[in-house]
């Protein structure tokens, strides 16, 4: 998906643990989380990884251009052992207009 928007709001870096399904060892991912709005719908997008370590500050002034990726994510409680599911919005590319 590719979106015009500003930048409302933007986390800073995060850490948070995660259980790697395929190996089952505990892994680490960083994330700086965006809140965003094209001008109708307002959504959260999430940078990741080392980009995440990197990215800069973006200026709520200013226009971007971004390009994300849906994924839903699966997993279970862990208090009541349901099923749950969540779309995550990843921003894959950013820059200004």
């Amino acid at each position: 998906m590719e979106r015009i928007v500003r930048i409302l709001n933007q986390s800073g870096l995060q850490t948070r643990q995660y259980m790697d399904r395929k190996t089952g060892e505990q892994r680490v991912i960083n994330t700086v989380v965006l809140k965003l709005t094209d001008g109708t719908d307002t959504f959260l997008g999430e940078i990741t990884g080392e980009r995440a370590v990197n990215c800069p500050k973006f200026d709520p002034q200013y226009i971007y251009k971004v390009q994300c990726s849906m994924m839903v994510r699966e997993w279970n409680s862990q208090q009541t052992g349901e099923a749950m599911q969540a779309t995550t919005i990843y921003v894959d590319k950013i820059g200004l207009m």
